[in-house]
């Protein structure tokens, strides 16, 4: 609901996003604090989190950052902990921490297997697992996972155990999205195609002019666009929509 006096989304509400020390989840921190939230930036880069920080108060937003490897169930439940005792409460969980990393079949170690799904599946499994109770608590929540078109067709450059990832947290969308509707908890996914993060580094100038001419809209999307979606999906301008993953890559791909 929006404050009538500031027009603002998100005051009063406490929101929880991981890997918001450089690209979607950064900008999704500063948008969601320019609109009253009170942001608990988490990731596993303190000079990031630093720079977030300072970017939001300077702006005069709240921001708290917590050092958290999300892969690491027990230190994903101090996180949450730490949170709640702070704020007494959890409103939004945005899972944006993730991995990735190019390479054959061939070459995909079980190193690689391994961090691609502690980090961009457990993670978001341990994070929902340990708010749950606490947005029950409060019978009210919102959950937006980062998913990527990759969970939808599949990898191509990027190593195959990410597909797979991303595939799984579409699923685990849906079933948490039926497990906690009764309980005033939404949950949506969002699948990213062709925006331009530093995770996006591995396409050179020419990759990106041939991505962009195979898009209807005929370019690549920004940390903006996503941000966008994500606090729209995190609002309650969005109570309705629940278990969805939405597409968001310029018509690329349809479904």
């Amino acid at each position: 609901m929006i404050n009538i006096k500031t027009g603002k989304r998100f005051e009063g509400k406490v929101a929880v996003i991981t890997g918001a020390a450089q690209g979607m989840g950064r900008q999704v921190a500063l948008d969601m604090a320019a609109e009253g939230g009170m942001v608990a930036a988490v990731d596993i880069e303190e000079n990031g989190l630093s720079t977030l920080k300072k970017e939001i108060e300077d702006s005069g937003g709240e921001c708290t950052t917590l050092i958290c490897d999300v892969s690491v169930s027990s230190n994903v439940g101090r996180m949450i902990e730490g949170i709640t005792a702070l704020y007494r409460k959890i409103d939004i969980l945005v899972n944006n921490a993730g991995f990735l990393t190019t390479g054959t079949i061939e070459e995909t170690s079980d190193e690689l297997i391994d961090k691609t799904i502690d980090i961009n599946l457990k993670g978001v499994l341990y994070t929902i697992r340990a708010v749950t109770p606490v947005m029950k608590a409060g019978n009210y929540g919102r959950i937006v996972n980062v998913a990527s078109i990759t969970g939808k067709r599949g990898d191509n450059t990027t190593i195959f155990a990410y597909g797979a990832a991303k595939g799984a947290v579409i699923s685990l969308t849906r079933s948490v999205a039926r497990q906690l509707g009764p309980f005033g908890i939404t949950c949506n996914a969002i699948a990213p195609h062709a925006i331009m993060t530093k995770m996006m580094s591995y396409w050179d100038e020419e990759k990106k002019r041939s991505i962009s001419e195979t898009i209807p809209v005929r370019r690549l999307g920004t940390v903006k666009d996503v941000s966008n979606l994500i606090l729209f999906l995190s609002s309650d301008e969005s109570s309705f929509i629940n278990g969805e993953t939405v597409n968001i890559n310029g018509g690329y791909y349809m479904d």
